[in-house]
């Protein structure tokens, strides 16, 4: 069945309920739920192009006045996908597309494949650096890898340390990855004889930047031809491994990344001169593909290629994901440039003629974890087309460069997981779907809505698979999703009236927990001292972002104490001597009962417990008998408990 063509769906019974997840439908996000990482929404590139993916979807735009970013550049947004600035390496730009302070004289080269990267300082939203990588073409382009660092200061944007040099023997690449603690490791690579087989991994953490690089020696030497200082070196979006290029001698390479020591280990290399110039590259957002592009300097084929990182010698075996002849006097495609994943899933291919004249659109693999063809270049539902039009900006050779753990997005992700609650489910990547089948493995529930809600019957761990078929072909994906138990509460302590006793108050305790809201007071707190009638109630919410409430009805209580009672009468509470009225106020209670010589007759701790007329287990005569009463009223934040004495004279009727 077509998703498209279906109505919501609402199923009665088993907690089942399937519809459309949209602004009207699903809950306001809690702490807990997941929130995919903003700091690549903003891509700037190109002959002034911008898209936003602010919303998960690209919004391709012209950016104002003539900003021309040929080749490397790198941008940076906030949590929340605002952008901050980006740079071409040799200037940064704030969001207003104006140019910082003192940031016009960088050391980079924007003719460098990747000549910047900006990476936040962990802990500290004001706080960035900036990388910037110059060619390596002695003597003219020496300047090396460098950083400099961009402040928020009184509002404002400013440089406090620029250009400050890391090492100069660079090949023109550079990474960055987030490890298992939240800091962030910066990688590069040397080139010449000397340093063009050492991997140089910097560490930055709340601290700031360590200078003194992991250095690892290992794979192909980059030297020779200055073009093998060019080309991509890219993490994967999980961190764990590391592919890179040498253009001109035609090697990929990939090496597997250890994000706890920073070393490099190589996996997979292929001979000198399997490939044509490859260029660009980009992982698949599961991990397990990797995409090159070629970009052949003379009239020949340029090539997009898919690697399929689960097989043996998967280098030796690319499937070619799309190709056409180079023709330097043509205005159709001439060459591809950067290859780079969006927040939503898809990724993006710079295409431009020679001579760095820009095109209009961009190529887009509409879905890279699929295999073959399946990956989808330029082909969405079915209809062929010529990718991602840029609406009046141009594309170039180049695409931004991020920290790749800012792309590691899960293929479908759910707002909240606490039982009895809804649980909406989202898909990062919508294309090329003609039918969807979601498995929640709880009482046999499926639900075959693209965005789906489901409420799962009882807190535990679930598996939950999302199979979408396209042309007959379907696609897994699982995860496991732990549900909630709502947290338990009860300030009433199992009943619904608390009563005080006059002119006194009580502590409510909620328990222990991570927020509160009491009614109507509104205060936050665990305890709450009640003084007056009426109804309490109060919110909590746990640290798994689970809520709950429970109310309760202070009443003041009326306490008394017959004047007579006789333990033969037809009426059942005529026939002991107790307390009257609402005794659960009364705290340490005592009951002393004396006769004429003041003898005790009887006494009690418990005001459910009264006198039956009996003394040592004989029957007490007839007559009067004095007794005396002690209690306290509760105790709160706003006042000691009160201690109560009456006394009195009962008569024992027979």
């Amino acid at each position: 069945m077509n998703f498209k063509s279906k109505l919501p769906l609402l199923l009665a019974g088993a907690g089942l309920f399937f519809g459309l997840h949209n602004s009207a439908l699903a809950q306001v996000a809690t702490p807990c739920d997941y929130v995919r990482p903003h700091q690549a929404d903003n891509w700037t590139f190109g002959e002034k192009s911008l898209i936003d993916f602010t919303t998960g979807n690209p919004v391709p735009q012209a950016m104002p006045g003539a900003i021309n970013l040929p080749n490397g550049v790198s941008s940076i947004s906030d949590e929340n996908g605002q952008l901050l600035f980006f740079t071409d390496g040799i200037r940064i730009w704030t969001s207003g597309f104006y140019f910082m302070a003192d940031a016009q004289d960088l050391m980079g080269n924007n003719f460098s494949s990747q000549s910047s990267i900006i990476v936040p300082q962990p802990g500290n939203p004001d706080k960035y650096y900036v990388f910037t990588l110059d060619m390596y073409i002695p003597p003219v382009f020496t300047k090396g890898v460098r950083y400099s660092v961009v402040e928020r200061i009184n509002f404002s944007w400013t440089i406090t340390a620029k250009n400050e040099l890391l090492h100069n023997a660079n090949a023109q690449k550079i990474t960055s990855v987030k490890d298992a603690d939240g800091n962030f490791w910066v990688v590069t690579h040397g080139f010449g004889d000397t340093d063009g087989n050492k991997f140089f991994a910097y560490k930055i953490d709340g601290n700031g930047l360590n200078i003194n690089p992991v250095i690892t020696v290992d794979g192909t030497i980059h030297t020779g031809a200055e073009n093998n200082d060019g080309g991509y070196m890219k993490a994967s979006p999980d961190g764990k491994k590391i592919a890179l290029v040498i253009p001109e001698i035609g090697i990929i390479e990939v090496f597997r990344f250890d994000i706890a020591t920073g070393m490099v280990s190589r996996e997979e290399t292929c001979a000198a001169g399997t490939y044509n110039y490859p260029f660009g590259l980009e992982f698949s957002p599961d991990n397990s593909k990797l995409y090159v592009s070629t970009s052949p300097l003379g009239d020949n084929i340029n090539y997009l290629y898919q690697f399929d990182l689960n097989t043996a010698n998967y280098l030796d075996n690319p499937y070619i994901v799309h190709q056409f002849a180079v023709n330097q006097m043509a205005g159709a495609d001439s060459l591809m440039g950067a290859v780079q994943l969006g927040v939503d899933g898809k990724i993006y291919l710079a295409k431009f003629r020679k001579g760095v004249i820009s095109k209009p659109t961009v190529g887009v693999i509409y879905n890279p974890n699929r295999a073959g063809v399946a990956c989808n270049y330029n082909n969405l539902n079915h209809i062929a087309n010529n990718g991602l039009s840029l609406n009046g900006a141009g594309s170039l050779i180049g695409m931004p460069n991020f920290v790749t753990s800012f792309l590691d997005i899960p293929h479908f992700s759910w707002q909240n997981h606490c039982h009895t609650k809804i649980t909406y489910f989202d898909l990062r990547n919508e294309a090329n779907i003609d039918q969807i089948l979601w498995e929640f493995n709880d009482a046999a529930s499926t639900s075959d809505q693209l965005q789906a809600a489901y409420t799962f019957s009882a807190p535990g761990t679930y598996t939950v698979n999302v199979t979408e078929t396209f042309n007959g072909l379907n696609y897994t994906n699982s995860r496991d999703i732990t549900i909630f138990p709502l947290p338990s509460i009860d300030i009433g302590q199992g009943v619904d009236t608390i009563y005080l006793l006059p002119n006194s108050s009580i502590r409510l305790d909620a328990g222990e927990f991570d927020q509160y809201v009491w009614e109507p007071s509104g205060t936050t707190g665990r305890y709450f001292d009640v003084t007056e009638e009426g109804q309490v109630k109060v919110t909590v919410t746990d640290l798994n972002c689970c809520t709950n409430a429970d109310s309760v009805y202070i009443a003041f209580a009326s306490i008394y104490l017959p004047n007579a009672f006789s333990p033969n009468s037809a009426v059942q509470q005529n026939r002991t001597f107790k307390v009257m009225g609402a005794t659960s106020a009364l705290a340490k209670y005592n009951m002393y009962v004396y006769n004429r010589w003041g003898q005790l007759m009887f006494e009690s701790k418990d005001p459910m417990k009264g006198w039956d007329g009996k003394a040592g287990g004989e029957l007490a005569p007839a007559g009067s008998y004095v007794w005396v009463v002690t209690y306290e009223s509760f105790a709160s934040g706003l006042q000691e408990a009160r201690k109560v004495t009456n006394r009195g004279v009962v008569n024992l009727l027979r």
